[in-house]
């Protein structure tokens, strides 16, 4: 995914920072896609230059730097549309435990039920925080109409949730292989 679609994704929400991008890209993106501070300024002034977001107002707060408030314009929501009715090419999974899992025949099976139990209670801790976020977000929600942007986050978040379940019952099966 490009960055540019991400920034926009969020801008079509509401105006926003570059500070306060970044930490939404990490707090509602953060378990599938990860951005440093040194991807999203540069983005954000390219895409000012290419018309699809503009500076709204700069905010300034006592004891605080300057925040430049950026929107989107009819362009950027244009572009976020036509990107998002786009056909792609079909997601890859990349897992360094699965390729590990490949190997699983050449490990003592007490130590590799070990490393399954660990795994397993990351994705336990990860599924928490996921439904821990719906039931922040079900507390925002209005309406449960899917073009109410809050909706369309829980059904993403949702999406996680069900990601851990398999994961967790993926190792539970290794588990009783074993």
């Amino acid at each position: 995914m490009s960055i540019r679609y991400a920034l926009l994704s969020l801008l079509a929400r509401e105006p926003l920072s570059g500070y306060d991008i970044k930490q939404q890209m990490n707090d509602r993106f953060g378990p599938f896609w990860k951005v440093g501070s040194n991807q999203v300024y540069p983005e954000l002034a390219k895409m000012e230059g290419e018309g699809l977001v503009k500076l709204q107002g700069i905010e300034q707060q006592a004891n605080r730097p300057a925040r430049k408030l950026y929107e989107i314009t009819e362009a950027g929501r244009d572009a976020l549309i036509q990107w998002t009715l786009e056909s792609g090419e079909l997601e890859r999974i990349r897992d360094d435990f699965l390729l590990k899992a490949y190997n699983i025949w050449l490990v003592d099976p007490e130590r590799m039920i070990g490393r399954l139990e660990e795994i397993k209670r990351q994705h336990e801790e990860r599924l928490a925080a996921y439904e821990k976020k719906v039931a922040e977000l079900e507390t925002m929600l209005t309406t449960a109409d899917s073009r109410d942007p809050i909706a369309a986050t829980i059904s993403v978040v949702e999406f996680g949730i069900r990601y851990e379940r398999l994961y967790m019952d993926w190792c539970d099966r290794l588990i009783k292989k074993m």
